[in-house]
């Protein structure tokens, strides 16, 4: 029923939860699993401090912090999926978090968008009601919002 899962994520608490319960999907469905992790460039922490812990350059270079927190993410949603001893790629995109998501799934062809109800990590606007909204009301497939 579901041969591609698209895993939105921004590494918070309901993105992992997200990706536990696409990761069970997954192993039910035989499904291929693709994390997407978009950046919204217009979303820039005042003012810039780069990534808690990263190096300097990532401090002082904007491409450098979108990797990294990019980089971050994939690691964190990864690992639930691995944990969950389910494979998947990743995506990474810039720009306006409900458009990329749905470009993203048609491109994909995916089956299955599943997403947190709300971002609570550093990218506070990613994953927001608003977005999520947005999502469910855009996207070419079904759509599984987790609280």
């Amino acid at each position: 029923m579901f041969t591609k899962i698209l895993v939105c994520s921004d590494g918070s608490d309901h993105a992992k939860m997200a990706a536990k319960h696409a990761a069970g999907i997954a192993k039910k469905f035989g499904s291929e699993i693709i994390i997407a992790c978009v950046y919204n460039p217009t979303d820039v922490p005042p003012p810039f401090i780069g990534v808690p812990g990263a190096s300097l350059s990532t401090a002082t270079n904007m491409g450098s912090y979108v990797q990294e927190l990019q980089q971050s993410v994939e690691r964190e949603t990864g690992a639930v999926l691995e944990q969950e001893g389910v494979a998947y790629s990743c995506r990474r995109e810039l720009g306006h978090p409900v458009d990329r998501i749905i470009s993203l799934a048609e491109a994909e062809h995916v089956d299955l968008i599943v997403m947190g109800c709300r971002g609570l990590s550093q990218w506070k606007s990613y994953l927001l009601g608003s977005i999520s909204d947005g999502v469910l009301h855009h996207a070419h497939c079904p759509v599984l919002i987790v609280r």
